[in-house]
């Protein structure tokens, strides 16, 4: 019972909020990893405002496998691990009583068993023991809810009067819901109408800040399209562009000038190359020339001495012929007279064969030799001509050389002068163009100033006459109500008369008409009163729109100047930029430039 009862106190303290319970194990390893927790609640009975006790069984996920039947656990909420599990163990708080198994071998295994079947057997008695207390306990409770029904029943009037008290505490408790109801409805409708008030507050400020930036936009832009000062600073900005473009066009054909001139003398370079070359192959030519014709005048001497060696030989054969003739004459004399008098008349004639062979042979030396002799002067004439040659040719290409150069550098010269007379002419041009826009500009200036005192004077002219025709008018009004008044005054008094009326009546119809027409003249003057204002307002409106308009055309010019003038520095008419203060809307380089420029030019 002590153990029921500590179990009862702790499950007392049930209600967590991160939902944790305390509860008994009733159930162990009847499925893997699942034991059954039976847990404790007490709450108030709203009748006879007690505590009650009641049980529930919870399946709880054991992933460790330790618990066992009587451990005192605690368990929390979980996301859903099975059907029925929405629970697992936290902690086991009071383990139950166990016997210690001592681990000696194989020879103690019939004790541990016996030990664990008294166990188990222990642990299903105690629980058992538990269900059997519960059961006693819900029959109590049972018994104990039977009594508080019967003393309700005997005390029925008071729970009646408990009842009306209870619907009346209700009735007024639901009144009040549903006045703090209707003011917290109300209260957030008003909240809802004040933003939806304050969000077209916004959107309508916003769409009149849209609306008057359209309107300044499209103002400024008509005003931009107006003004002859923004469109003569436009015309100067574009004259400047195209300056810069014409001298770029001019740079850029002096560079090309500059390219063409280094080609052609790169051409005059590889000509001159080229010419060279042929002069020397030339010269290699003839040189070969001269070496063949040297070798075939050795080759020509070479057959000479062979034809005069063999003559040589063929003149010694022949003396040894004649030799052995002359033995066989000595031989043949002493045989017969008469062959050795034919002998010696062929001896004669063979002599005579000789001799003149002798003499043209000489003679045939001679005239060889001779033509020798010509021969070789006239290869030296060939050469010394072909030498002479060769020098008059170097002469000459020398000559026609520097006849070239001279002739590159006049016409070198003369482009020059040419590209030099054209960019003076094209600078002059220029200058006078810029002078001629510059006069145009300072002319159209010119009728801008004027025309802005003519308009000036028109509008103190127009003011003086409306002074004096407001003056006239003025003078002319107090006539005519004068003249008005006399005439009404007039009509009244005719009609007095008509009427006859007394001499009291008289007079406070006169007064009465007085006060019609003071009543009329004062109308009359406040009307004219309002023309007036209403013309100064109109005069007010012109000059502020005037100020608003030079205004704009200063911003756009200073917009213009310092969008355009940083690229257009040096290119610049005169009179774009007027004083100090167009200057300060650019940096210190660009100042110092221009101050240069400036410098140079004057």
């Amino acid at each position: 019972m002590s153990t029921v009862k500590a179990a009862s106190d702790m499950a007392t303290k049930v209600a967590k909020p991160a939902q944790q319970f305390f509860g008994l194990v009733v159930g162990a390893k009847q499925m893997m990893k699942t034991i059954k927790v039976r847990v404790a609640r007490t709450r108030m009975h709203p009748i006879v405002l007690k505590p009650v006790t009641t049980h529930k069984n919870f399946l709880v996920h054991d992933a460790s496998e330790q618990c066992v039947l009587g451990d005192w656990v605690r368990i929390d909420s979980c996301r859903k691990v099975s059907k029925n599990k929405n629970f697992q163990l936290g902690e086991i708080v009071t383990p139950a009583a166990r016997f210690v198994e001592e681990e000696t071998g194989t020879m103690h295994s019939q004790a541990s068993v016996n030990a664990t079947t008294n166990r188990r057997a222990a642990i299903e008695k105690r629980a058992q023991d538990l269900r059997q207390q519960q059961f006693a306990r819900e029959d109590l409770v049972k018994q104990l809810n039977n009594d508080v029904v019967f003393r309700s029943n005997l005390t029925c009037d008071e729970r009646v009067e408990n009842t009306r008290r209870l619907r009346e505490h209700k009735l007024r408790d639901a009144e009040d819901k549903t006045r703090q109801a209707l003011l917290d409805g109300e209260r957030q409708r008003q909240e809802r109408q004040l933003r939806a008030k304050q969000e077209e507050e916004i959107v309508q400020e916003i769409e009149r800040r849209r609306s008057e930036q359209i309107r300044e936009d499209k103002l400024r832009q008509t005003i931009r399209k107006n003004s002859i000062e923004l469109r003569n600073l436009e015309t100067k900005l574009n004259y400047a562009y195209m300056n810069k473009e014409r001298a770029l066009q001019i740079q850029e054909k002096q560079l090309h000038l500059e390219k063409e001139k280094e080609t052609e003398a790169e051409t005059i370079k590889e000509m001159n190359r080229r010419l060279e070359i042929e002069t020397q192959k030339a010269i290699a030519q003839e040189q070969r020339m001269y070496e063949k014709s040297l070798v075939y005048q050795g080759a020509l001497q070479g057959q000479l001495q062979e034809l005069e060696n063999r003559k040589l030989v063929e003149y010694e054969q022949f003396l040894k012929e004649k030799e052995m003739v002359d033995a066989i004459v000595s031989k043949i004399i002493m045989e017969d007279e008469r062959e050795l008098q034919m002998r010696l008349e062929k001896q004669r004639e063979t002599k005579q064969f000789i001799e003149d062979y002798l003499h043209e042979r000489e003679e045939w030396r001679i005239a060889e030799h001779e033509r020798q002799i010509a021969e070789n002067r006239k290869i030296e004439e060939y050469a010394r001509l072909q030498n002479q040659r060769e020098q008059n040719l170097k002469d000459k290409r020398k000559n026609m050389d520097e006849e070239k150069n001279i002739i590159y550098d006049r016409l070198a010269n003369e482009m020059a002068r040419q590209e030099r007379e054209k960019a003076e002419l094209e600078q002059l041009r220029i200058d006078l163009y810029q002078e001629e826009e510059e006069e145009k500009a300072r002319q159209r200036d010119q009728e801008l100033l004027q025309s802005r005192i003519r308009k000036r004077l028109e509008l103190i002219d127009a003011y003086q006459m409306q002074v004096q025709d407001k003056k006239r008018r003025k003078e002319q009004a107090q006539m005519e109500e004068s003249e008005f008044r006399r005439k009404m005054m007039e009509k009244f008094a005719h009609d007095e008369q008509l009427e006859q009326m007394n001499a009291q009546r008289r007079r406070m119809k006169q007064l009465e008409h007085k006060r019609a027409v003071d009543a009329l003249v004062e109308e009359r003057r406040l009307l004219l009163q309002q023309e007036y204002e209403r013309q100064v307002d109109e005069y007010k409106k012109e000059r502020m729109l005037e100020e608003y308009r030079q205004q704009v055309i200063e911003q756009e010019r200073q917009r213009m100047l310092h969008e355009h003038a940083a690229h257009l520095l040096g290119f610049l008419p005169k009179g774009v930029l007027r004083d100090e203060r167009d200057l300060a809307l650019f940096d210190e380089e660009f100042r110092t430039k221009f101050e240069n420029l400036s410098v140079k030019r004057s």
